[in-house]
């Protein structure tokens, strides 16, 4: 960044474990959002994306395992993009993948175009594919096929993540494009393998690393680490009442020969998923960004079971970004009066977005691996869409 000019000025916060929507840390304190002093600010980027929302950065840098680029950028209404990862054959992990945090699409794409241009970033580091901004790509004027998903079949959005998506719909049938619908394939197998691949050591390595002064997070994960996953026993108790928690029980490996089936089972369902894609024609995925929008701080820890949204195109190494389309309306709040209660998540998810009014909504839009431009470019005519409906 300082070889392009940059002028990195602030370090800004993160939770003490990432891999967390919340972005609470015993050091530096806890990161509020920038629409509402008792909301999170997300996580991992969380400190990021509240000091970007305020005004205090044009830009920043943050990772993402599992939405923590997405998730900030989301609950404080700014845009950020999560790139293609640098997978290795043969080892279908979820890797961490770095990307702008923004207050506008076309602020990430200045970023990009000049980050992407200079040959040295790849020589830097002989794993990285030598792969340039690709102008074409992102000026393209074409109509693109682009599916989309209200829910994910794992877990429902509450009204105003799905309006957000209803809303982004119409503004891209309205600039020509073909809107297909998309029903993720398995996303119960799928958020299973997600969970698998980000923590293939039971978490160990996280709850190891983490301190206990963060009591509530603490007692947490280790009552789900030590007894939960490592026995498999709760899972197969509550299954019959609660499916989602039995599936999240399963999905960790307890050995080298599960760990070597999951990435094989990564693999077939990057295929699976890809294929029923290119079956339909599809350019790209516009979807919810989470099932909430921002909530009060201790909850994240409660509802990890919301990131499938994101943790899929984790999962499947596309690249995936967000912008603002929207904020929580009355009309939402009352809506949120029908949102199921079939177990404990989702009462967890109906008394969490309660009093949301105001708070900004994201959507979601994803493509193929490297296929950023043609995201970003889906980005900023969503972008540029919702700022000519406020002109009009």
């Amino acid at each position: 960044l300082e070889l392009l000019g940059g002028v990195p000025f602030v370090l800004t916060n993160v939770p003490q474990s990432l891999l967390s929507y919340s972005c609470l840390n015993p050091i530096y304190g806890t990161t509020i959002n920038a629409y509402k002093c008792d909301r999170t600010a997300g996580g991992s980027s969380g400190g990021e994306g509240s000091l970007i929302a305020c005004g205090g950065s044009i830009i920043g840098i943050g990772g993402d395992v599992g939405g923590s680029l997405r998730f900030p950028a989301h609950f404080n209404g700014i845009t950020s993009l999560k790139r293609s990862g640098t997978s290795v054959m043969g080892r279908s992990l979820v890797d961490a993948s770095l990307g702008p945090m923004t207050r506008t699409v076309r602020d990430a794409v200045t970023f990009l175009k000049i980050f992407w241009s200079e040959r040295w970033f790849f020589r830097g580091d002989p794993y990285l594919p030598a792969i340039y901004w690709d102008d074409h790509q992102y000026l393209n004027k074409q109509p693109l096929r682009i599916g989309y998903y209200y829910q994910d079949g794992w877990f429902e959005p509450t009204p105003a993540l799905k309006r957000a998506v209803q809303e982004t719909h119409s503004r891209l049938e309205k600039l020509g494009h073909v809107l297909v619908e998309f029903e993720p394939p398995d996303m119960a197998d799928a958020f299973k393998l997600f969970l698998g691949a980000i923590l293939v050591d039971d978490g160990k390595y996280i709850l190891d690393k983490f301190d206990k002064v963060l009591q509530e997070i603490f007692i947490f994960l280790v009552i789900i680490t030590r007894i939960i996953f490592e026995t498999r026993i709760f899972g197969k108790i509550v299954k019959p009442f609660w499916p989602r928690l039995s599936k999240v029980c399963e999905a960790f490996a307890l050995n080298t020969s599960e760990m070597r089936q999951m990435f094989e089972d990564i693999a077939k369902y990057r295929h699976r998923f890809v294929r029923e894609m290119k079956a339909l024609r599809l350019d790209a995925i516009i979807c919810p960004i989470q099932v909430v929008p921002a909530i009060e701080h201790f909850y994240p820890m409660k509802l990890i079971s919301t990131v499938s949204y994101c943790g899929l195109f984790n999962l499947l190494d596309f690249p995936a970004g967000t912008v603002k389309v929207t904020e929580v309306s009355e009309i939402d709040e009352l809506c949120l009066k029908d949102y199921p209660e079939n177990d404990l998540w989702e009462k967890l998810v109906k008394k969490a977005t309660k009093d949301s009014v105001g708070l900004p909504v994201g959507v979601q839009v994803a493509s193929f691996p490297f296929h950023e431009e043609t995201v970003l470019r889906l980005l900023a005519e969503i972008e540029k869409s919702v700022e000519l409906e406020k002109i009009i």
